[in-house]
């Protein structure tokens, strides 16, 4: 009950920062939720939204909970590697502030690495425990948020002040699944990364301009 309880808090926290956030800020863009990798079919159509604003962005995602047991799990310190009920599941945001620079159609893992000409950052968007049908991931990347990836982009904020515009950046979404509710690695299994891109839920937003 104090897990649940402990969850349920940061998940209202989250709302209540989220809402303050966007609301002088611009248009929802929304897109499609791939399955783990992008090498999945779409499991949720326009499922995943994101808002740019002046110090951030906002994010949610909404899809059906994947179904245990059913799914590759990635293994690592913040994860149980196992199936279970319920789950636990983070939301990350990817940002590629000159996707132009990208290796591909599309930026990818060694990109985010690429100090020289991308810079990018990989920010913690919020967590989830879950049992039941649908998935609801949501919260708000602010300019204070560090990153867990990038050399260039410490916070949002250094890469801002560094004159990127987020309208410009090619932006990720992703779920990390970190299996079975294992209590001993809350708060890290919905707030610290696990597992790569191959193991993760996708969703892509194209730059703006």
């Amino acid at each position: 009950m104090r897990t649940r309880t402990f969850v349920t808090l940061i998940a209202a926290a989250s709302l209540v920062l989220t809402s303050a956030a966007v609301a002088a800020a611009g248009s929802w863009e929304s897109a499609n939720v791939f399955g783990q990798g992008l090498a999945g079919p779409v499991v949720a159509p326009g499922g995943a939204a994101i808002m740019r604003t002046p110090n951030g962005v906002a994010a949610s995602l909404r899809m059906s909970t994947p179904v245990p047991g059913s799914y590759t799990y990635p293994t690592g310190p913040t994860g149980s590697g196992v199936a279970g009920h319920p789950e636990a599941f983070s939301l990350w945001v990817f940002v590629f502030y000159n996707p132009e620079e990208c290796a591909g159609a599309i930026c990818g893992p060694a990109d985010l690495m690429n100090d020289l000409d991308v810079i990018a950052g990989a920010y913690n968007a919020g967590g989830h425990v879950e049992g039941g049908p649908t998935l609801n991931l949501s919260g708000f990347v602010n300019k204070d948020r560090f990153s867990f990836g990038g050399p260039n982009a410490e916070t949002l904020g250094q890469a801002l002040s560094m004159g990127y515009d987020l309208a410009d950046a090619e932006i990720h979404l992703a779920v990390a699944p970190h299996g079975a509710l294992d209590p001993a690695l809350l708060p890290g299994s919905i707030s610290t990364p696990v597992g790569t891109p191959a193991s993760w839920w996708l969703a892509i937003f194209s730059a703006l301009s």
